[in-house]
């Protein structure tokens, strides 16, 4: 059994039973099925010979303190954790489908989201489109206690590299609804993250000679402690605006964008790419983008 207090939640999760308890009452979860991800699986010939009905990962949905649910919905704010269990699908590594975010009404920029990495190791890929030509594309690894600012006009997939389960959390607005039509379309993101190698989605006009990577939030942006959680900003709603009026806050989304990536790496054709031992997990052979060089494929 899992003591989620790093939350700010009186929260427990069990791994085994997949039973999560809030102040002692269970909260029932959506499950993400691979029937609900056929189209955006790299290894179709796995996907062929496995149970449609495995469960692939958890949503909690709209979790609060008793004394906080009314601030949440009277600021439109919804908070979320999402488990992903370690393991892989076909030759990927676990990962949520990946969902683009909606237009907000009477504007031309699409909400946004922030994200907070609870237990494990997250690999998150956030891209932006327009149709099938990839715009921008980067990765960024976290572990427990990093934050990310979905910016707008981003798609996004999280990415569980590790041995452990990953647990994270999520503010957004609560008449958000994710789109996921056009990564389906695309059959997946940009790039499928295997055991072997990060391997380009060929469905995309992909003429990107690098990948690129960058850092997680600072927690300053947040206006948060060294330590605090996300859930925390509740305390002060005001720090949440830029998930319900990002279209106020083109200074914040500048900076998160525009901010340098720390590692870039070149594509590769290569088919024999070996793997390479994971930094956080030296007993067993796995490959993160970061440890290896991008296939067409």
């Amino acid at each position: 059994m899992l003591n989620l207090k790093q939350t700010g939640l009186d929260i427990t999760y069990d791994p085994k039973t997949k039973t999560m308890l809030l102040e002692g009452t269970k909260i029932t979860p959506s499950i993400r099925k691979l029937k609900d991800m056929t189209d955006v699986i790299y290894d179709k010939r796995w996907l062929g010979n496995t149970n449609q009905e495995k469960e692939l990962y958890y949503m909690f949905r709209d979790i609060a303190k008793k004394e906080h649910k009314e601030t949440i919905e009277k600021n439109n704010l919804r908070y979320d954790i999402t488990v992903i269990p370690p393991g892989t699908i076909g030759q990927e590594y676990a990962k949520t489908a990946g969902h683009n975010h909606p237009i907000v009404p009477d504007t031309n920029i699409t909400y946004t989201e922030i994200y907070e990495v609870i237990e494990g190791e997250g690999l998150y890929l956030l891209q932006k489109t327009k149709k099938n030509k990839l715009i921008d594309a980067y990765f960024i690894k976290t572990k427990a206690g990093d934050k990310i600012i979905i910016p707008p006009g981003y798609a996004h997939i999280t990415i569980n590299p590790g041995e452990e389960t990953l647990i994270m959390a999520n503010w957004v607005a609560r008449d958000f609804t994710s789109e996921y039509e056009n990564l389906k379309t695309l059959n997946g993101a940009a790039y499928y993250v295997t055991t072997e190698k990060t391997i380009k989605n060929e469905n995309y006009n992909n003429k990107s000679n690098i990948i690129k990577f960058k850092k997680p939030d600072k927690r300053e942006l947040l206006r948060l402690g060294k330590k605090e959680p996300i859930y925390n900003m509740i305390k002060n709603p005001f720090t949440l605006k830029f998930l319900t009026e990002p279209q106020n806050h083109h200074r914040l989304f500048d900076y998160v964008q525009k901010r340098p990536s720390t590692k870039t790496q070149r594509p590769n054709n290569s088919q024999d790419q070996k793997s390479v031992p994971s930094s956080s997990s030296p007993k067993k052979q796995t490959a993160c983008p970061q440890d290896h060089q991008a296939s067409s494929q």
